[in-house]
């Protein structure tokens, strides 16, 4: 880019706390391994993969004001993502989430703790946010409330929100806010939750996107998984199969996807293309151990685009 575009992004920060196993995993016994501590959250993830591909970015996020939630602000600065606008709760410990490995580094046992968010006053997040902001897109996803997510919308009328659901029952806070949506990704299962719609076929897929543009969202993209991903606006709908790539860890693939959606319409690219570039971010990302992977910039991201 030859001027940085900016984007602010409005979502959760959390602790990765990941034990590898160095032999068939034993359930109630003490198992010899190693742990990594690292970064995540899909908010957090977002920003940084933005800010690898040379966004100007704002991170609008939670923290408390434990040992974990300094270590996460810590990152945020050695990564250079601007945190200002977040809010600190006081006496409140980081969101983390704890995940246990197999022998094959397949999740084994997960635990998500987002107390940090699940508990957030709504008023003391909402007073805090800063009066302006100054960007063209804002990234939304639904680790926050649906009153967040609309007085963020309400807030900032100008910027291009896209959003990124989380998961399926948290995917329903966005139902609200779908006419306001510039850019929606989401995946099957959340999608289908969304619209209450079961889908058995290519037919049916088509329409679940058409529902959503029904409802007011300008670009959709539905990821399938192994399958690719299918998209469409107002006058088209395709498909696009995934880009094969040797898969280490998928976690953290669909928020890169995002930063590559956004990349691809700064860029002025098509529909067609904007999907091409989330898969291919998506790509770069899945072979790798960690949700964001430092091989994910603008060369890596167009080599593979052209593959």
């Amino acid at each position: 880019m030859s001027k940085p575009v900016s984007v602010t992004v409005f979502g959760a920060a959390n602790v990765d706390i990941t034990g590898y196993t160095k032999a068939t995993l034993i359930y109630k016994d003490a198992n010899i391994g190693s742990m990594k501590t690292t970064a995540g959250g899909v908010g957090r993830n977002i920003a940084e993969n933005l800010k690898n591909l040379d966004f100007k970015v704002r991170l609008i996020s939670v923290f408390g004001d434990d040992p974990l939630s300094e270590f996460l602000l810590r990152d945020c600065k050695q990564k250079f993502l601007n945190t200002q606008g977040s809010l600190s709760v006081k006496d409140a410990s980081a969101s983390t989430f704890i995940a246990i490995m197999d022998e094959h580094n397949d999740l084994a046992l997960g635990i998500s703790a987002m107390s940090l968010y699940d508990e957030l006053n709504i008023e003391d997040f909402i007073q805090n946010l800063p009066p302006q902001i100054d960007s063209e897109y804002s990234v939304l996803e639904t680790n926050f409330s649906t009153a967040i997510l609309e007085e963020i919308i309400r807030k900032y009328p100008h910027q291009k929100f896209v959003l990124d659901t989380v998961s399926g029952k948290k995917s329903l806070r966005a139902i609200p806010v779908l006419k306001d949506l510039y850019i929606l990704k989401t995946n099957l299962l959340e999608a289908e939750m969304m619209s209450g719609l079961e889908i058995k076929s290519d037919a049916d897929l088509e329409k679940l996107v058409r529902y959503f543009i029904d409802k007011g969202v300008q670009k959709v993209f539905i990821t399938l998984g192994k399958d690719g991903v299918i998209y469409g606006d107002k006058n088209q709908v395709k498909k696009k199969p995934s880009i094969a790539s040797t898969v280490i860890n998928t976690i953290g693939a669909g928020d890169s996807f995002v930063a590559g959606l956004i990349y691809g319409d700064s860029q002025g690219a098509s529909l067609d293309e904007m999907a091409h570039y989330g898969m291919a971010a998506a790509a770069i990302t899945v072979r790798h151990q960690e949700a964001v992977s430092p091989e994910l910039n603008l060369k890596n991201l167009n080599q593979t685009l052209v593959k």
